[in-house]
């Protein structure tokens, strides 16, 4: 039907039938009024057509558990897995990037030497520039499998990455005699990269800007959520036996 025929009850009735989450209703209920105000906009739809919307019930979100990883799980994935995915995964977990912007991320924005990854205005969520740090443990995971150009990740499907690491995971913990299998937590590099750092600076701002999010949002998940211990084992983490790794010197 036409766009102008759309009303506020049968948008309703569209959430109210959607067997999903509250997040992924509210999600929808978001683009709908993005559809909206765009076809005001182009003059689709005259401006009182938004009143339909203000009827439309905002679906509750439930708060959900933040997941992390320890620091013996990170040091699991980091020893185990294979050299095509192991940048990303350092990438992930010592600078917090979101799985889209380390699938647009380029070595030539990887600087080892001066020790930052350029998030890049236009691969950025917010589209907003940002210099994230890299500790001494990510460059010493980064450093052999550095080139000059080219994408960082080497999967181009966060599933097929995330697949991956459990694999190489668990076959090292069979190995190893170990009966427990490692699962996989969905979106926990990121929250633990937030949460440790949020730790280790006792600063909501730094820890925003370095993670291309909100103070208040960084206030709100991930204060308090480890301790500075934890957060100094995670960003220590540092290659075990493999002498195709050079450790390089602490910046000043």
């Amino acid at each position: 039907m036409n766009i102008g025929q759309v009303t506020g009850p049968m948008i309703q009735a569209h959430l109210d039938g959607m067997k999903v989450s509250g997040r992924t209703r509210r999600n929808h209920l978001r683009l709908i009024t993005s559809l909206f105000r765009f076809a005001v906009k182009r003059k689709h739809l005259p401006k009182d057509s938004l009143e339909e919307l203000e009827a439309v019930e905002r679906p509750e979100v439930t708060p959900t558990e933040t997941l992390i990883f320890t620091p013996e799980e990170l040091r699991e994935m980091l020893q185990s897995a294979r050299p095509e995915p192991r940048p990303g995964l350092a990438i992930a977990a010592f600078c917090g990037l979101r799985t889209a912007e380390i699938t647009r991320l380029d070595w030539a924005q990887v600087n080892l030497e001066r020790r930052f990854v350029e998030v890049k205005a236009q691969n950025a969520k917010t589209a907003s520039r940002r210099l994230v740090p890299l500790c001494e443990a990510a460059v010493a995971w980064l450093t052999p499998g550095r080139v000059s150009e080219g994408r960082v990740a080497y999967f181009a499907e966060e599933n097929k990455f995330c697949s991956a690491i459990v694999e190489s995971v668990n076959e090292a913990r069979r190995e190893s005699g170990a009966k427990e299998a490692f699962v996989w937590k969905k979106n926990a590099l990121r929250h633990s990269f937030c949460s440790y750092r949020m730790a280790l600076t006792h600063d909501a701002a730094k820890t925003a800007l370095e993670a291309g999010n909100s103070p208040q949002m960084i206030f709100k998940h991930y204060r308090e959520l480890v301790t500075e211990d934890e957060a100094k084992a995670w960003f220590t983490v540092l290659p075990q036996g493999e002498p195709n790794i050079v450790a390089m010197p602490a910046a000043a």
